[in-house]
């Protein structure tokens, strides 16, 4: 009897054992990581403790800059500036509907609200704190506007967010450096790839650059950058502040960049057929500096007014051989690789 007692006791103390240490197991499992940045240690070179007690570093937010992934259908194409102009407008085709990066927290912001116009000078903001960190630079949001045609909603909203706006359309008469009630301020001068008082039909044009040393704004970032013009040619100066981008370096402080994209026809003409190549070249040169296109808007609104089921596709029939056709694409990138204000990007 005593030897069956005892038998008995001891069992329980095993079972006791197995439970406290299966409890442990299951503690250890899920408290690891807590345990770990309490206990922890960093060691010197000399392998000695130097910071007792000190937490797990927290891994970082930023995301990782997503591959270019060619679209299939472009593969088959002959390389850029050595195809037909068949071939040249397939390649932008594909390049403009396949998004590269995918913005989980967006805004889309200003813009005519009445069809058929409904929507169009709207642009979209990625407010990711990767690509919208406000007050990153302990300042407002610093935005660029270019090419207004007296529509400020856009500029009014991104006002309306805290951001210091700066609106620039030297085609229009309102007076130059007029504050709107927003606080947006608006500039009587164009885009352009030289500095000149009486330049592009005789209005004042300056370089991006030169803008941002007139305006005091070379120790910060250019937070958002956006560019809807018009020569009346049914071309626009985003090839223009593009080409600057890259040959300044000032795509690297700039944080998101949305245009509007001018295509013009016939792509038969050696003019449009060049501007078409040259487009597409430096929409793949931002990508190069760590851009990524993450929205892209059809612009057919004037069409739609005489014809509510006109789309791109229409356009594309049409543009290799016929006068007059335009296709514009309201498009945006963030940049994944912002490295410094502007003047430090410029003294590089």
């Amino acid at each position: 009897m005593r030897q069956m007692v005892k038998n008995c006791n001891a069992k329980i103390v095993s079972l006791i054992i197995i439970c406290v240490c299966f409890a442990i197991s299951v503690f250890l499992m899920l408290y690891w990581d807590q345990i770990y940045g309490m206990w922890s240690f960093c060691k010197t070179d000399d392998n000695t403790s130097a910071c007792k007690n000190s937490k797990k570093p927290v891994p970082s937010a930023m995301k990782p800059i997503p591959p270019i992934l060619e679209p299939l259908a472009n593969k088959e194409l002959k390389p850029p500036g050595e195809a037909s102009p068949e071939e040249e407008l397939e390649r932008i085709w594909n390049y403009m509907y396949q998004r590269q990066y995918h913005c989980t927290e967006s805004k889309y912001l200003g813009g005519k609200t009445r069809r058929p116009f409904k929507g169009d000078g709207a642009y979209d903001l990625c407010v990711e704190k990767q690509f919208w960190p406000q007050g990153g630079d302990k300042v407002k949001c610093l935005v660029y506007s270019f090419g207004i045609n007296n529509d400020f909603s856009f500029d009014d909203a991104m006002a309306k967010l805290g951001c210091e706006v700066h609106s620039f359309d030297p085609s229009m008469t309102l007076a130059d450096n007029s504050i709107r009630n927003t606080g947006v301020i608006f500039h009587k001068v164009g885009i352009s790839n030289e500095d000149n008082d009486s330049g592009f039909n005789g209005w004042k044009m300056r370089t991006l650059k030169t803008l941002i040393k007139e305006l005091g704004h070379e120790d910060r970032h250019l937070d958002f950058l956006k560019v809807d013009t018009d020569r009346g040619d049914g071309t626009g100066f985003e090839d223009v502040i593009m080409q600057e981008l890259f040959e300044t370096g000032l795509y690297k402080c700039v944080r998101q960049f949305s245009f509007e994209l001018h295509m013009p026809g016939p792509l038969t003409q050696k003019k449009h057929l060049k501007r078409c190549r040259l487009l597409y070249r430096q929409m793949r040169a931002l990508n190069d500096g760590g851009w990524r296109l993450y929205n892209t808007t059809d612009n057919v609104r004037t069409k739609t007014k005489v014809n509510k089921d006109y789309t791109q596709r229409i356009n594309k029939k049409k543009i290799v051989n016929e006068t007059g056709v335009v296709i514009l694409w309201e498009s945006s990138f963030v940049n994944f690789e912002v490295t410094g204000t502007c003047k430090e990007v410029l003294s590089r």
